[in-house]
């Protein structure tokens, strides 16, 4: 992903229970790519990500307050082994169900299942158009497998969302991104700034664009947005982290980052953790969300980020709110 996990409007101080939940089913992944922000991986599934049973019990909390929105993403959300069954779980009680998968595993009978669940959409993050560049940043990804499966998920009848994250080796290919992603069937198609976190702390110096590289990849995008109007949604955000963090402090979304271990963030961009579906009800840690949004820490570390930039470095060392 590029930015934050942003893809609802409403205000956490409104809502009695979370209007969408994001969670992050897995950290076990087929890829490595440079600029994972989970630094998810082969063999990096968590050594304690939930069971089973725990990982029903917190689907039928979420289904009973009525949770609208939920998304499912990883690592490769694909490779968790109830995968279909917790889909079958969500769609079977009226929720909307977006996937985020890198598209390895979109065979035709994936596909068709996914349609006849009632999946809502699956995004696919496509860095390349072609197989030097998606190749590049998806590390043991293949490009004409995930192609494959966009046009497999396309005569499925499954509406398609494309995420592309720049690089400074495949940022030129944008426009030959945003007309492939037409061309595979997608209805929208999002990106942004690529955020210096995980992997891409590693990597930054095959990532890094310069301000010039930026201005001209929105220029394009604004382009692109004019051109498929009424035809594919392009979305881009324009702003950097900081002015994104400073107004969820403002505004907090009413949105849960939860992960394959049950913790939950507060953000996906912030080191907090606000809460434990292990050891807490959702009701209890929707509480605590709103309460830890006002801890100064959490406007302190943001303010930090002004003068450090680097601290995003350290988003996996989780702080307890």
């Amino acid at each position: 992903m590029t930015g934050l996990a942003t893809d609802t409007t409403a205000e956490a101080e409104d809502l009695a229970a979370p209007l969408y939940i994001a969670w992050q089913i897995t950290n076990e992944c087929n890829f490595a790519c440079l600029h994972c922000i989970e630094e998810s991986g082969p063999g990096k599934a968590f050594a304690d990500e939930l069971d089973a049973t725990k990982v029903f019990d917190i689907l039928s909390q979420l289904m009973d307050h009525e949770v609208p929105y939920l998304s499912f993403s990883g690592g490769e959300p694909m490779l968790h082994p109830q995968f279909f069954e917790m889909v079958e779980h969500v769609c079977t009680r009226g929720a909307q169900l977006k996937i985020e998968t890198n598209g390895h595993y979109l065979s035709v009978d994936n596909c068709a299942r996914m349609k006849e669940l009632g999946v809502k959409a699956v995004q696919v993050s496509l860095d390349g158009a072609s197989g030097l560049t998606f190749n590049r940043m998806r590390v043991r990804g293949d490009f004409d497998r995930t192609a494959a499966g966009l046009r497999n998920l396309h005569a499925a009848g499954v509406p398609i969302e494309i995420n592309f994250s720049p690089a400074s080796f495949n940022v030129n290919e944008i426009g030959a991104v945003v007309d492939l992603a037409y061309e595979l069937g997608a209805y929208s198609f999002y990106t942004g700034r690529t955020m210096y976190t995980g992997n891409a702390v590693k990597a930054w110096r095959h990532l890094e664009l310069s301000e010039e590289q930026y201005e001209g990849f929105f220029d394009v995008l604004r382009a692109k947005t004019e051109e498929y109007r009424g035809r594919m949604r392009v979305h881009y955000h324009e702003a950097g982290l900081l002015e994104e963090l400073r107004y969820r402090l403002r505004h907090p979304a009413a949105l849960l980052i939860v992960l394959p271990n049950g913790l939950v963030k507060l953000i996906n961009a912030l080191p907090f953790v606000c809460g434990d579906f292990r050891r807490q009800s959702l009701d209890e840690i929707w509480a605590n969300f709103r309460r830890a949004w006002h801890d100064p820490r959490v406007a302190q570390f943001v303010e930090d980020l002004a003068a450090d930039p680097g601290k995003t470095r350290t988003l996996h060392q989780w702080v307890f709110l």
